[in-house]
């Protein structure tokens, strides 16, 4: 055997660890496959001016990643996007949403749309808070 510490490891290197635990978790867990999604918002010269990232796993949408350029922030388009990989989700089958924001994030916006705090990770990564958040999803919430 052979024992190595990479202290600067290539995507690749990171890549072949998590392949590697996802064969084996494959064996075990009741599904196959995870999908992933992205919505864009465009400004009218094609600048990127908002984006969610989502997978599906089973019966939850987990939202990964949602940014909202700051000038079009308090305009409606965080909320469009969320609503909308919403549902996608659950036009999937999803009956629960999951994600995870910092206190200097968005909170107060996930808690406006029914997000609930299940978990608080205190001192994260040094003096911040991180939450775990989550959300039953039902077509009539989001048609406000």
């Amino acid at each position: 055997m052979k024992y190595i510490v990479n202290l600067s490891p290539s995507e690749d290197d990171i890549l072949k660890i998590c392949r590697k635990l996802q064969e084996y978790n494959a064996a075990f867990f009741e599904i196959k496959d995870e999908p992933n999604f992205v919505i864009s918002e465009f400004d009218e010269y094609d600048e990127l001016i908002g984006g969610i990232v989502c997978t599906i796993v089973g019966q939850w949408l987990e939202i990964d990643f949602l940014w909202v350029k700051d000038e079009y922030r308090g305009r409606g388009l965080g909320k469009k996007l969320l609503f909308e990989a919403e549902r996608i989700g659950m036009d999937n089958g999803c009956t629960k949403a999951f994600l995870t924001t910092m206190n200097f994030q968005a909170k107060p916006f996930y808690l406006k749309y029914g997000y609930k705090v299940v978990y608080v990770q205190k001192e994260y990564p040094i003096i911040n808070e991180k939450y775990y958040m989550e959300k039953t999803l039902n077509y009539r919430q989001n048609i406000k």
